[in-house]
């Protein structure tokens, strides 16, 4: 299983104040009073909830990458074609990520590219970039030079709503079993459009998956299960969802209108990078295995 990136860091600077940094992005947060009801548990049909056709692969409910644990089956079809599309999409929306990032400056020739870019944020407000990963070595030399181009792509959000749809529509056949009728059909339907696309780039746009009320929370986990139901209390009524993760809640019904695509294609912005300052990381959420390398920021 992947490592989970870090959420929170804190670096200690040489002459300088401690600089901390955390992914809940800023601006006014909506609060909510949840509810755990029904802890689910896991619960496998031989037939895809999905497709109908056979069950012969374990799924895990919401994404392993998420948090998510083993929790029925699936068509072996069902279960790449939604990792292959949309399931990738889901990861760089939960962990804050800018993708396939490109940086160019007058220092060197041409455009390189690094891993990941993570987005967190300082109490003041103020944006943290660090890569994930590796990154051309050239990368330094572009930093240094002072005025950077960033071209980099973001989560596509109709396809992050339609991996949620999945693990959403999941989460009930673990309840109740596989529905019928008429609403669990057209919601099926949404489900294998996504797995019958050529290419991501194909994944049509999806009126249920636009309409379903997501939240999500910062920090530590509400619940360790990979799957609760759970209820929100809103103004006009509660709203019956489940807990993905202990950190999403997605409800279990959708206001349907006209789904609006998410905007597509690359964002530039315009980088001034000042002179580099040494630090220490001083601590980090969630804190990594002994063995792993701890990544500091640029």
């Amino acid at each position: 299983m992947r490592k989970r990136p870090p959420e929170a860091m804190s670096v200690d600077r040489a002459g300088d104040v401690p600089l901390d940094f955390g992914d809940e992005p800023p601006g006014a947060t909506m609060t909510a009073s949840l509810r755990l009801i029904e802890v689910l548990r896991p619960r496998f049909f031989d037939r895809c909830p999905i497709c109908g056709d056979p069950a012969t692969t374990e799924e895990h409910v919401p994404p392993q990458r998420l948090g998510g644990t083993k929790m029925t089956r699936t068509c072996e079809r069902c279960n790449h074609g939604f990792g292959a599309f949309v399931e990738a999409d889901l990861v760089d929306w939960f962990d804050g990520a800018l993708t396939v990032p490109t940086l160019e400056s007058d220092a060197v020739r041409g455009k390189r590219q690094t891993s990941r870019l993570l987005l967190r944020w300082t109490p003041n407000e103020e944006f943290v970039l660090f890569v994930e990963g590796g990154s051309d070595p050239a990368v330094r030399e572009i930093l240094a030079a002072g005025d950077v181009t960033l071209e980099v792509s973001l989560p596509d959000k109709n396809r992050w709503l339609l991996a949620l749809l999945k693990s959403m529509y999941l989460a009930v056949c673990l309840k109740v079993g596989i529905p019928e009728g008429e609403p669990a059909d057209l919601l099926r339907a949404e489900l294998l459009a996504v797995r019958n696309a050529t290419r991501k780039a194909d994944v049509p746009v999806s009126a249920i998956a636009h309409g379903l009320t997501v939240l999500r929370h910062w920090g530590d986990p509400i619940s360790e299960e990979s799957v609760v139901l759970a209820e929100v209390q809103q103004e006009t009524g509660p709203l019956l969802g489940v807990l993905l993760a202990g950190r999403v809640f997605v409800s279990l019904s959708s206001t349907v209108g006209d789904a609006v695509p998410a905007p597509t294609g690359r964002l530039a912005h315009q980088l001034q990078v000042g002179v580099p300052v040494k630090g220490t990381v001083a601590s980090v959420r969630p804190e990594p295995p002994r063995q792993s390398r701890r990544t500091q920021p640029d």
